[in-house]
C-alpha cells in the first residue's frame, strides 16, 4: 500500500498511530483539534476548538494564501497529512453550518485533490469533498434538488456496469457468495425440494447460483428440485438472470424453476411477503441477502431538530454576514413580511417535504422497516438466512463519528481497488474510476451528505446486527470451518494477496478482511427455538 506506507515516515510527532493506517493519523489530528473536554459538546461548539491547536496552525487554510503557491511547497507526505487535516476541519465547519470557512476548506482540498488524480488519497478526498459540499447544499433543499437531481439521474445508468467492475476486481462478493452457498448446502442436506430466495437486489449475480448448481450436482444424495426467487428492481436484469440460470440448470440436469419479483426490498409489503415470494409448504427455504439489510434501517432519526432553531436560509446568512449572506437574509425578511401566514414559513422543519428528508405523506415520521421485515422472514420459517453486510458503523447519529468511520473504511476500499487496478493494467484504471465514483461514491454521499429517511447507507457491525436479530427472535446458525477453508483456497488459487477470511471464535461469523481490517461480515440465522425437517416446522 504505497500511499499508506508513505505516512509511516512522516516527520510529524503524532503519538499512538497504528502502523500502516492513515486513518489513525487522521484520528489523532482530529483529536488535537477537539480536546477531550469538548468532545461531547454540541456540534455548534466544535468550531471554537477547530483552529486552536498546533495541528490547525500548521494545516488550517488561510484566506491570505495565494492560490496554488502553498501547494507547490508541500512534499508528497505533507500533502497527504494536509489533505487529511483539511477533510476533518471541513467536516467540523460543515457540522457547525459555517459556510464561509467550510467553503475555504473545500477550495484548499480541491487544490490538492481530484477525481482523476494519480494518488489514491487525492481521489478519496475529492469524493469526500463532494459529499461535504452536498451536505452544505442540502441546507437549502430546493436549490439542492435543482442542481443535483439531474446529474444523479444522468449517472444512474453507470452504476450497474460499475458494480460488475467491482465484482470482477475485488474478491469480497465472490467470497460472500461462496460462504453463503456453503452454508445453504449444509443446511439443505437431505432436502428434496429447496427454495432459495435472493434478496440481494443490486448485489445479486447469477454466478452465485450457478456455483450452487455445481455444489448440488456433487451432492451424495443427488440434486434437489430447486426453485430460486430473485427480487430486483430491474426487469431486464431479472430476465437475463432467468435465461442464464434456466440454461445452466438444463446443462446440469437439475429440476429448476425461476421466479422474478420486480421490486426493491425496502419498497416491498412485508405483510404479504409469503405471497409475493411464493413460499410453499413442503419446501426447505433458504434466504440470501447481501448488502441490503442496512437500507431497512432508514428512518426519521433527526428528531425534528434544526441547527440553533434557525431556518436553512438563516443558517447560511449567519455564516456569511456580508455579500451572499446579507442578500439571503434580506430575501428571507422580505418573504416573511409579504407572507399572509409568516408562522407557516418560520415553522419549516426537516420533517416537512421542503426539508428534504422525508417524502410527502409520511406523516412527519419514517420508521425503520427492519423490524417488520425480520418478523415476516421469521414467519416464513427458513432453515437458514445468510446475511452479508459491510463491517462498519455508519449508522451513528453523530455526524463526526460517521464521517470518521467512513473516511477510515473507504480508505481501505480505495486502496484495494488501487492495488487491483495496478495488478490488472489495461482498462482496469478506467474501471477502478467508475467503481470509486459510481458505487463507493454513492455510498459515501449517502453517509455524509444525507440525513433522516434519505440516508440509506446505514451500515452496522456484525455485533450490532446480532443484537437486532436476537431481538427479533432469530438465532445464529454456525458457519463451519470448512466454509472458511474453501474461501481461503479461493483466495490462494486466484493469487489475491493481502486478503483474509477470518472465522470468529464462536463460529458465528466470517470476516472478509483487507490487511487484517474487516470490511465485510457474513452471518447465518434461523428462527429461534425451532427444529426444521423436510420444510416443516416443529418444536
Amino acid at each position: 500500500m504505497p500511499w499508506l506506507d508513505s505516512l509511516d515516515n512522516l516527520n510529524y510527532s503524532l503519538q499512538g498511530v497504528e502502523p500502516r493506517t492513515w486513518g489513525g493519523i487522521a484520528s489523532i489530528m482530529f483529536q488535537q483539534q477537539q480536546p477531550p473536554q469538548q468532545h461531547q459538546q454540541q456540534q455548534e461548539d466544535v468550531m471554537s476548538s477547530a483552529t486552536s491547536s498546533p495541528a490547525s496552525t500548521l494545516y488550517s487554510p488561510t484566506p491570505y494564501a495565494s492560490a496554488g503557491t502553498w501547494v507547490k511547497e508541500l512534499s508528497s507526505d505533507q500533502c497527504s497529512v494536509r489533505l487529511i487535516s483539511l477533510l476533518y476541519q471541513c467536516a467540523s465547519e460543515v457540522a457547525a453550518g459555517a459556510l464561509d470557512r467550510a467553503n475555504l476548506c473545500l477550495e484548499h482540498i480541491m487544490q490538492l485533490a481530484s477525481l482523476d488524480a494519480p494518488h489514491t488519497l487525492q481521489r478519496l478526498a475529492a469524493v469526500f469533498a463532494d459529499a461535504l459540499a452536498r451536505k452544505l447544499l442540502n441546507l437549502v433543499p430546493g436549490l439542492s434538488r435543482a442542481l443535483l437531481s439531474a446529474s444523479s439521474a444522468d449517472d444512474a445508468h453507470l452504476v450497474p456496469a460499475a458494480r460488475r467492475h467491482m465484482f470482477d476486481m475485488l474478491p469480497f462478493l465472490k467470497l460472500a457468495y461462496l460462504t453463503t452457498n456453503h452454508a445453504i448446502l449444509e443446511a439443505m442436506e437431505g432436502e428434496r425440494f429447496v427454495h432459495v430466495v435472493d434478496l440481494s437486489g443490486p448485489a445479486a449475480n447469477p454466478a452465485q447460483w450457478i456455483a450452487l448448481f455445481h455444489a448440488f450436482r456433487g451432492r451424495r444424495d443427488g440434486t434437489p428440485n430447486l426453485r430460486i426467487t430473485a427480487v430486483h428492481e430491474s426487469k431486464e436484469f431479472l430476465a437475463g438472470m432467468s435465461a442464464v440460470l434456466v440454461r445452466e440448470a438444463e446443462a446440469f440436469d437439475i429440476p429448476f424453476q425461476f421466479n422474478a419479483v420486480e421490486a426493491r426490498l425496502e419498497d416491498m409489503d412485508f405483510d404479504a411477503l409469503r405471497h409475493n415470494l411464493r413460499v410453499r409448504s413442503g419446501e426447505a427455504l433458504a434466504v440470501s441477502v447481501a448488502l441490503q439489510l442496512h437500507r431497512l434501517l432508514a428512518a426519521d432519526d433527526t428528531g425534528g431538530k434544526r441547527q440553533g432553531g434557525l431556518t436553512p436560509l438563516q443558517i447560511i446568512a449567519r455564516s456569511s454576514p456580508s455579500s451572499f449572506g446579507e442578500l439571503l437574509e434580506r430575501e428571507l425578511n422580505t418573504r416573511l413580511q409579504l407572507s399572509p401566514d409568516a408562522s407557516a414559513f418560520s415553522s419549516m422543519s426537516p420533517q416537512s417535504p421542503i426539508g428534504g428528508h422525508f417524502p410527502a405523506g409520511a406523516g412527519g415520521q419514517q420508521r425503520p422497516k427492519i423490524g417488520s421485515f425480520l418478523s415476516a422472514v421469521k414467519a416464513l420459517s427458513p432453515k437458514i438466512m445468510v446475511v452479508t453486510e459491510q463491517e462498519a458503523n455508519h449508522n451513528g447519529a453523530a455526524f463526526h463519528e460517521r464521517f470518521d468511520e467512513a473516511l477510515n473504511y473507504y480508505a481501505s476500499l480505495f486502496d484495494c481497488l488501487e492495488r487491483a487496478a495496478a495488478a490488472q493494467r489495461g482498462s482496469a484504471a478506467a474501471e477502478r474510476a467508475r467503481v470509486e465514483r459510481s458505487v463507493l461514491g454513492d455510498e459515501i454521499r449517502s453517509i455524509v451528505a444525507c440525513e433522516g429517511g434519505e440516508r440509506k447507507e446505514r451500515h452496522e457491525r456484525a455485533r450490532q446486527w446480532a443484537g437486532r436479530m436476537e431481538a427479533a427472535g432469530m438465532e445464529h446458525v454456525g458457519l463451519s470451518y470448512s466454509g472458511a477453508m474453501e474461501a481461503r483456497k479461493l483466495l490462494q488459487s486466484c493469487g489475491w494477496g493481502g486478503y483474509e477470511v477470518r472465522h470468529d471464535a464462536e463460529g458465528h461469523c466470517f470476516f472478509l478482511c483487507w490487511h487484517k481490517k474487516p470490511l465485510y461480515a457474513v452471518t447465518a440465522w434461523r428462527p429461534a427455538g425451532y427444529h426444521h425437517s423436510g420444510g416443516a416446522r416443529s418444536r
